[in-house]
């Protein structure tokens, strides 16, 4: 499933620290006890209440609600929006389950140059057949790892190379495979590529005429 700022009432703390990297080191009844994930501690200080959905922290005596802990843990541009923040890394972590049971289930890699896919390719292959709009070599679409950034993210046909206009992230398709996944490992990263484009190697891709053909009317940077 993928989140929206209105799930997070309903989201629980302890998913929210499965997203951020965390895993309860000791539980008992309605506890959990977690190593604070903005802190090196030595022990795990973090309680969280899963009935309540509330956590306490016994090495500050602060206490709060998933929100709360975001702003703790929320560093440079996410400090700006809470919710956005939120959104982002329960989307990452299920992307990067939808990743790995894909792995299971469809073992087999698919012999791809990755470093050579077309990222307009890669974005058909994410869901956004056609981008929102085109400017001679660029293409805009909106961001596939930020629900809320339209029109954000401006691909180069030529350089095959991608630009971020929000939050400044850029490069080729390693690279927003990374900001997709969060995983930074090469041979992972192939695999979540792979799979995302096998649909596309088996059926075929639309000509690049059949593309500009539906492009729609051009937007000026």
């Amino acid at each position: 499933m993928r989140y929206t700022k209105n799930d997070i009432p309903r989201m629980l703390i302890t998913a929210f620290l499965d997203a951020l990297g965390e895993k309860p080191v000791k539980a008992f009844e309605d506890m959990k006890l977690y190593y604070a994930p903005h802190r090196d501690d030595t022990e795990p200080m973090l309680a969280v209440d899963t009935k309540a959905n509330r956590w306490y922290d016994h090495a500050t005596d602060e206490s709060g609600n998933l929100k709360d802990l975001a702003e703790l843990t929320a560093r440079g541009d996410h400090c700006k929006d809470i919710s956005g923040y939120i959104v982002k890394m329960m989307n990452e972590n299920e992307i990067a389950k939808e990743m790995l049971s894909k792995r299971a289930m469809e073992p087999e890699v698919i012999h791809l140059d990755i470093g050579k896919i077309p990222l307009t390719d890669f974005m058909k292959a994410l869901g956004q057949e056609h981008p929102v709009a085109a400017d001679g070599d660029l293409r805009i679409y909106n961001s596939p790892y930020d629900s809320s950034a339209k029109g954000t993210m401006v691909i180069n046909i030529q350089t095959n190379l991608w630009r971020d206009t929000k939050s400044g992230a850029n490069g080729g398709i390693y690279d927003l495979a990374y900001e997709l996944t969060g995983c930074a490992n090469k041979s992972e990263l192939n695999r979540y590529i792979a799979g995302e484009m096998g649909y596309y190697q088996r059926h075929g891709l639309s000509s690049e005429a059949e593309e500009k053909s539906q492009l729609p009317k051009k937007m000026r940077l």
